[in-house]
């Protein structure tokens, strides 16, 4: 089951979009959560200032419509009746909003298998927008756990807005946080178009060990060749908590959001940011862009 809805506003855009950023297709992950309305809003207002194209991509799992007995899996055609009825429903609601928006949009409905769909439609998206709350048909599967897999396996930036935010202010403060690891190399970089609106971009680099080396300039120095002004913030981790003090830096700069890589390509060994990206994933207050 595959259906799709477009829509291209003609209404006057309130705010000027960037032409020259780089950020022009934005996949939007729509699932009946609580945080779907603030999420929502969190995209338009990325793509207002972009001026970027919606894409709203729903995925029912092929599993919400199979029951199981201990001889055979089977689909529940009553199942198939309150799935479509609900998916009908979540997308009456959804466009309904979107009509009044100033920004261009589509809606499709899929059946299959999550995160396949996901991956397929991110390939040709400059940045995904999605949640923390777990799918309401798969069970079994930890937020964290899924988050970290779809960022495990996707190529494309990830962005996940902070608990209980509306509206990104891309325009107010940034953090990158820096470890010089691949995976924040990438996300900086991907992070450039985003970076150059921001007011204020705050390079952190927090040490768990007092044994300093020479400072972690490259980041720096990269994104001033992209004409943006970065300070370079070199603190040591109290009692080697790199959380708490990112988390502080991030308090006291007012950032609307943190850049950081994710994994390593060995989940397994967390070494350093593994650990860090498994606890923002779980909770932040602060939107997060992330990639690897």
């Amino acid at each position: 089951m595959q259906t799709m809805v477009m829509n291209q506003s003609s209404s006057t855009i309130v705010e000027p979009a960037i032409s020259a950023a780089g950020i022009k297709t934005i996949l939007f992950h729509v699932q009946n959560d609580a945080s779907l309305t603030e999420r929502l809003d969190c995209a338009l207002s990325i793509a207002r200032t972009f001026g970027a194209h919606l894409h709203l991509l729903h995925v029912t799992p092929i599993e919400a419509f199979t029951v199981t007995d201990a001889f055979a899996t089977f689909v529940n055609a009553d199942i198939i009746a309150v799935l479509e009825d609900e998916a009908g429903k979540l997308r009456a609601r959804v466009e309904k909003k979107l009509e009044v928006e100033d920004v261009s949009w589509d809606y499709e409905e899929v059946t299959g298998t999550l995160m396949t769909h996901l991956l397929q439609r991110a390939s040709l998206a400059d940045l995904l927008i999605v949640g923390r709350e777990p799918h309401e048909w798969l069970s079994g599967r930890s937020p964290v756990g899924s988050l970290g897999d779809m960022l495990h396996e996707m190529r494309t930036p990830i962005f996940i807005p902070g608990e209980g935010q509306s509206q990104v202010d891309l325009f107010g403060p940034a953090i990158v946080a820096w470890n010089g690891s691949t995976e924040a190399a990438n996300a900086l970089r991907s992070a450039v178009p985003l970076l150059k609106l921001a007011s204020q971009v705050n390079v952190i680099s927090i040490e768990e060990s007092v044994d300093r080396r020479f400072p972690p300039t490259d980041a720096p120095e990269y994104l001033s060749r992209h004409g943006i002004h970065a300070d370079l913030v070199v603190r040591p981790a109290v009692d080697g908590n790199v959380l708490e003090e990112l988390l502080d830096e991030a308090v006291i700069s007012g950032a609307a959001y943190i850049v950081m890589g994710g994994y390593s390509h060995s989940r397994a060994g967390e070494f350093f940011f593994g650990g860090l990206t498994r606890s923002l994933l779980k909770s932040c207050e602060v939107g997060l862009f992330v990639n690897r």
